[in-house]
């Protein structure tokens, strides 16, 4: 087993082949998610550009009006509509790359918890080395590869929230990356929180919903009947996977696997500093999210808006 002194190449367990080849689907999936943002740009430029008025709710052309400062089909660029195209235009593409990023993570991040179910306490914190003789061989590499994908999108991300500040988010987002970004490289380096990774990427069912209700109220339909039906489904795959399931899991990880968890200094020759960095995040994360859901409550509990029938 590795000791603590010892500190491996980077990423290392997230590949077969090692670190160069565990860097490599980085940079890959780095590349993947721009050229993904740079082709949602284009799409929405192009259809928005053409097709405005079908696309956007009708709502925004009521109060159009007359300005000399119009593009080239004549919407008046500083109008409700005009105003909504420059947007979704600007910051569209991010969010659209999100909801793909959401939905497939979720997707996986359900395959790594139905794989690595009936593992033991220790394989489903430990993702060892090739050397290691590992019966969850392949649901690891698995989890690894999500992983790698996951913080990817966070390095990508961050370039453009930079990019565009304030508008995409501000400091709170930019700590949220760079420190989950750490983690995912702490864990991919020495191999940890396989099974907890799995959980952790379920709440991402939630950001689908939240993407979706970003592009309803950017397009002008803050009171159509399918907007109250999107705040549902997000409040309830909120309340599901970041407080339900995430929950469960600190549980588990905590207090059910907290003999395996003070092992692993030992066991991946993971720096105490490091772990207990990991490990913060996840308790902060887990916080943040029951502060998010008391505040969801209260804007559920809030007095509706009247709405219109799509």
């Amino acid at each position: 087993m590795a000791t603590s002194s010892q500190y491996p190449p980077f990423m290392q367990n997230s590949h077969d082949d090692g670190s160069n080849a565990a860097i490599q689907v980085l940079l890959g999936f780095i590349c993947m998610w721009e050229v993904l943002y740079r082709l949602m740009g284009y799409l929405m430029r192009k259809e928005l550009t053409r097709y405005p008025k079908q696309i956007l709710d009708s709502s925004l052309s009521k109060e159009e009006g007359k300005s000399s400062d119009t593009n080239g089909n004549g919407i008046n660029l500083s109008s409700p509509l005009g105003d909504a195209m420059h947007t979704l235009i600007q910051r569209g593409p991010s969010y659209a790359v999100s909801l793909l990023h959401s939905t497939y993570v979720t997707g996986r991040g359900v395959m790594h918890i139905y794989n690595l179910w009936d593992a033991s306490n220790f394989d489903k914190l430990v993702i060892p080395g090739i050397e290691v003789m590992d019966s969850y061989r392949w649901a690891h590499l698995q989890v690894a590869t999500t992983n790698t994908l996951f913080s990817a999108y966070l390095v990508y991300d961050l370039f453009h929230i930079l990019g565009q500040y304030p508008r995409l988010g501000g400091v709170d987002t930019i700590l949220h990356h760079v420190l989950f970004a750490c983690c995912s490289f702490i864990n991919g380096t020495y191999g940890l929180m396989a099974f907890q990774f799995g959980w952790l990427a379920v709440g991402e069912l939630s950001t689908v919903f939240l993407n979706i209700r970003w592009f309803m109220l950017k397009s002008g339909r803050e009171k159509s009947a399918l907007l109250n039906k999107i705040n549902v489904l997000f409040a309830a795959m909120f309340f599901l996977t970041r407080i339900g399931i995430y929950t469960a899991g600190i549980v588990h990880l905590f207090f059910y696997s907290a003999t395996e968890l003070q092992s692993l200094p030992d066991q991946s020759g993971v720096p105490i500093p490091l772990l207990i960095m990991t490990c913060g995040c996840m308790l902060v994360g887990w916080a943040l999210n029951t502060v998010w859901g008391y505040k969801i409550l209260q804007m559920m509990g809030s007095k509706p808006k009247k709405i219109k029938e799509n």
